[in-house]
């Protein structure tokens, strides 16, 4: 695709292969998952391959390429929900039998002419269409010049979730993930960079895991960074083809930067810059190469799917699968390892999901050129073993309780300790405070620390060898002193790969966002009136990576949201003993963000709902579950973990 203030796809077709219309219009079998199939055999030495009986695997060679065979065999045959990776390209042909049941549904939207979940669309159940700004999300019926464009959603859709093992046609590599199809592609292969923001930014607001941008352009536009950044700072992982040469000749990025492959912002956290090679493990030779690379997957001669019926409609003797080249394919083999991956690990933030197959990539023949080719070639089947959890997460932290010396504990995922280590005097048997920071520029969290009831708001921050490499306090010769202590919680509010931390009054009505490079700020005051319980606070990503604030009045409690541009005040939540009032950060089973708020009884939740975070009534609250508990500025008791609370996750 080309992307300044339009993009264009840029894929080969080579050759295509015939299916007759009946065969393609009969109803898909229900496809099996991986290694659940009795026809699946896992056979011969370690690494085991799984068979599959796709009619049209042999014509896949990048299958072998990639070890897909034996990452199935090991991959998960089930996830606690849905995995959605939007692809912004043309349209999509959700008719194709080896497409049946890939299409992603909000559930917050009903086909009824309304605009259900108040996003800005009527109708968008199953994704948008922004070149006829409708809920048509099939490929645009006319074509100009030849049928790349209109082919061109249906055919990167298919290498991601083609479902496999179906004794149809041909197998995407994560048969369980679903397509968020986002349409933006004209007839004529290109669009607005301003479609591209926008469907950027509806991929995230629609919890999408993994955005797929097989497009490339030789102008930046900002906005479209910006869409980039914001999908990245809230856990999404963006896998951007690098691009072909437009006149058939690859571009080295070092001499020529192409967008968005190199657009500036969170590159080689959670972006994921792909070329191609050729079945020899060279590169494509049209594939663009240098310095914005992140790795290398087969793009030369790829076997997929392309829509069963022409642009005027013919369904007869229509070609349902064909061979093409290009980058356009390699970024999408790359998000269907992604999709597996996030299944395996569904937790795990794009950048942890991109940290794993760069890791895993496999080292190129040293006989190949690959100078600016990255890290390697995607490797599925060793992304997809086992990952250790003391270099990916996800850790919980908790800290000692009252009358324990202070420490803090690192846990794993599945409950084993990483990491211990003291956190002060060990008379000190104050309950402690503790949350993940991320104090300088590698992307492994510290750990920063107060103490219940320090007066003067002292923090230390340790490396997780126990290493004290920084401390400050709040108060020095200022009153009032901090009344209760001070209580943390982080969040990078600018995706710079640095946290912002906000240090709260426990029990006053002051807090101090302070960074690692500005430890010294004036308190922010969020109310003239000083009569205040205390203000909590934890930290969203979605919608819109920001702190929330609860001040605990003595009536009624405020909500504040402080974001990267400025402090508003929210809504008022009712209290009665607001001295007992908690709040907690948490993520449901299907992945929205929940604040948990928490006095006698049954708990208040405001949650992500519409793209918005939402009180919800009693009437729902029985309904609410959940999944994983992220922050907690009081600490919680947990299970198993007697005289510790739990207090922090990372990533979140």
């Amino acid at each position: 695709m080309k992307l300044n203030k339009f993009f264009s796809l840029s894929s080969i077709a080579v050759m295509v292969f015939a299916v007759t219309g009946p065969a393609l219009a009969a109803e898909a079998p229900t496809p099996t998952l991986y290694g659940d199939s009795s026809e699946s055999a896992l056979i011969g030495e370690a690494p085991a391959r799984m068979i599959i009986n796709d009619t049209f695997q042999n014509n896949q060679w990048y299958l072998d390429a990639i070890n897909a065979y034996e990452a199935w065999a090991i991959a998960p045959t089930s996830s606690p929900r849905d995995i959605v990776v939007a692809v912004i390209d043309g349209g999509f042909d959700d008719s194709h039998p080896d497409l049946k049941g890939v299409l992603w549904e909000d559930p917050d939207e009903i086909i009824d002419g309304k605009d259900n979940d108040n996003d800005g669309y009527i109708d968008d159940r199953n994704g948008w269409n922004y070149v006829n700004n409708s809920a048509d999300i099939r490929p645009v019926g006319q074509v100009r010049g030849n049928n790349g464009a209109w082919e061109h959603g249906t055919i990167t859709s298919s290498l991601i979730a083609a479902r496999g093992n179906d004794d149809i046609g041909m197998a995407g590599m994560a048969w369980n993930a679903k397509i968020m199809p986002l349409v933006i592609l004209g007839s004529d292969g290109s669009g607005g960079t301003d479609k591209l923001a926008q469907a950027i930014r509806y991929a995230v607001r629609h919890r999408a895991d993994i955005i797929n941008l097989s497009l490339e352009g030789d102008m930046l536009d900002q906005d479209v960074a910006d869409a980039i950044l914001e999908a990245t700072a809230q856990g999404l992982l963006v896998v951007i083809a690098a691009g072909n040469g437009f006149d058939g000749i690859a571009h080295n990025f070092d001499d020529f930067e192409i967008f968005p492959a190199c657009h500036p912002g969170a590159a080689n956290q959670s972006v994921l810059v792909v070329t191609g090679t050729n079945p020899d493990g060279s590169r494509y030779p049209s594939a663009n190469y240098g310095s914005c690379t992140g790795l290398a997957a087969p793009g030369g001669e790829i076997f997929a799917a392309r829509p069963t019926y022409e642009p005027d409609g013919n369904r007869e003797n229509v070609s349902g699968y064909g061979v093409w080249s290009g980058t356009s394919m390699s970024a999408p083999l790359v998000s269907g390892v992604a999709a597996m991956l996030k299944a395996k690990y569904p937790a795990w933030t794009g950048e942890q999901l991109a940290r794993r197959i760069i890791d895993t990539a496999d080292p190129f023949d040293p006989a190949i050129d690959s100078t600016g080719m990255g890290a390697g070639s995607l490797n599925a089947y060793a992304a997809l073993q086992d990952a250790p959890a003391e270099k990916y997460g996800n850790w919980n932290l908790y800290a000692s309780r009252k009358y324990n010396s202070p420490t803090v504990f690192i846990m794993d995922r599945d409950g084993n300790e990483l990491y211990s280590f003291p956190v002060g005097n060990p008379g000190d048997k104050r309950t402690m405070r503790a949350a993940f920071v991320r104090w300088d520029d590698d992307r492994f969290p510290e750990v920063m620390v107060t103490a219940e009831g320090d007066d003067r708001g002292k923090w230390r921050v340790y490396r997780t060898d126990g290493v004290l490499i920084a401390a400050g306090q709040l108060a020095e010769d200022i009153e009032p002193a901090i009344k209760g202590g001070a209580l943390i919680t982080t969040q990078d509010l600018t995706a710079s790969g640095r946290e912002n931390i906000l240090l709260t009054e426990e029990d006053g009505n002051r807090a101090w966002l302070i960074t690692p490079d500005e430890t010294k700020t004036e308190p922010i005051a969020l109310t003239e009136d000083t009569n205040s319980n205390g203000v909590l606070a934890v930290s969203i990503q979605r919608p819109l990576q920001s702190f929330v604030l609860l001040k605990r009045g003595e009536s009624d409690s405020q909500l504040f949201l402080l974001n990267r541009w400025n402090l508003e005040e929210g809504t008022e939540v009712e209290t009665e003993h607001p001295e007992n009032l908690r709040m907690q950060s948490a993520l449901t089973p299907d992945n929205r963000q929940l604040l948990r708020f928490v006095q006698s009884g049954e708990p208040s939740y405001l949650m992500e709902q519409h793209g918005i975070m939402e009180i919800i009534g009693k009437e729902q609250s029985a309904d609410i579950n959940v999944r994983r508990y992220l922050q907690a500025p009081l600490g919680i008791s947990l299970s198993n973990h007697e005289g510790r609370l739990f207090y922090d996750t990372w990533p979140r």
